[in-house]
């Protein structure tokens, strides 16, 4: 588990009221861990997130490393990005297209 991780380890999980996507609005249909079970993350913090699996819908962008998630312990937001392209964890940190989660 990187720093990155352990941070959103201590986050809360990101549940709609109304079971929408988080993300886009749609109906939700999966829950999709932010940390990676595989890295320590089965007891962590979730999102609730529309498409089938992990191949459709925002829960196949989490996946397929176009949308990303932050929290921002300081201000205790959460935050998202989208890239048109899959990019490592560290390179969409870098990107000036991070918006406040309103969920």
């Amino acid at each position: 588990m990187n720093r990155w991780q352990e941070a959103m380890m201590r986050a809360p999980s990101i549940d709609t009221l109304d079971g929408t996507c988080a993300f886009c609005g749609r109906r939700a249909t999966n829950r999709h861990h932010i940390v990676p079970r595989s890295q320590g993350g089965a007891k962590g913090p979730t999102v609730t997130v529309c498409g089938f699996g992990n191949a459709g819908g925002c829960h196949g962008l989490l996946h397929s490393h176009r949308l990303h998630l932050r929290w921002l312990d300081d201000e205790h937001v959460w935050q998202y990005a989208c890239t048109s392209v899959p990019v490592k964890y560290e390179e969409a940190l870098r990107s000036a297209s991070w918006h406040d989660l309103e969920w």
